[in-house]
């Protein structure tokens, strides 16, 4: 069986390997930024010292306070988020896609029809 890019077999390895390729490279961009965040606080953490946190205390409560989200605001911004995300997530998987299908091109592109 031929699974050139012209079958619907080889469409199909090339999308689920543009979408393997994207969710990693996503995965480790978000993995790095998380990791990275949880380091600085952490950091930051060790760094404070009760005495500190004391002289600051209102600082911190006003730091905490002011965050508070309704519950129909923190929805409705994650579906915004999640809607985002996946819509940035399928535009990466078309973009490698096209990138895919145009190193394939280049590949099959000395193959001789009817050899």
């Amino acid at each position: 069986m031929n699974e050139s890019p012209a079958t619907p077999q080889g469409r199909l390895a090339r999308r689920i390997v543009a979408r393997l390729i994207v969710t990693v490279l996503m995965g480790i961009g978000f993995g790095y930024f998380f990791g990275a965040t949880v380091a600085r606080d952490a950091a930051r953490g060790r760094a404070l010292t009760l005495k500190e946190y004391i002289a600051d205390f209102d600082g911190h409560k006003k730091a905490l306070v002011k965050s508070e989200v309704p519950m129909w605001g923190a929805l409705l911004t994650m579906v915004i988020l999640l809607i985002a995300f996946f819509a940035l997530y399928e535009l990466l998987v078309w973009v490698v896609d096209k990138a895919l299908r145009a190193l394939d091109r280049r590949r099959h592109a000395g193959d001789v029809i009817g050899s």
